[in-house]
């Protein structure tokens, strides 16, 4: 899946992603269900190890865009990175979730594909990351 745009299924979670940011509450069961769900794959068995990093940035990145504590991001971007974790949480999209392993791919495909067209906002945020963590 090279560019996921007209991706029914990507489409309706951009959509989904736009009224879970206006809900707090609705952000924090996403980001609960974001870290619930990646803590049941199966690393082992998967090609690419990245996706669980890539994954775990992008919970990371809007968690402190939530809090308030990173704010040098686009909205659009934040509603990118919104819409593929609930992709990614959505066991019913291009191909269901219940399929072992199969079902992640388009997952996979859509982390990445944001990933890769926001690759320098995510690059500036790891950096934020980083300075935090040196600061005393």
């Amino acid at each position: 899946m090279e560019n996921v745009n007209g991706n029914k299924f990507f489409d309706s979670a951009k959509q989904r992603a736009a009224n879970i940011l206006k809900n707090q509450e609705r952000l924090l069961n996403l980001m609960k269900a974001s870290g619930a769900k990646l803590k049941d794959i199966d690393v082992s068995r998967l090609k690419d190890n990245k996706f669980v990093d890539r994954l775990k940035v992008i919970i990371r990145m809007v968690k402190a865009y939530k809090s308030g504590e990173y704010r040098d991001i686009r909205w659009q971007s934040v509603l990118l990175l919104v819409a593929a974790l609930v992709y990614f949480v959505t066991p019913i999209d291009l191909i269901p979730d219940f399929i072992p392993i199969t079902g992640l791919v388009d997952d996979f495909s859509v982390v990445v594909w944001v990933y890769s067209n926001l690759k320098e906002e995510i690059d500036r945020f790891m950096l934020w990351e980083e300075e935090q963590a040196i600061r005393p």
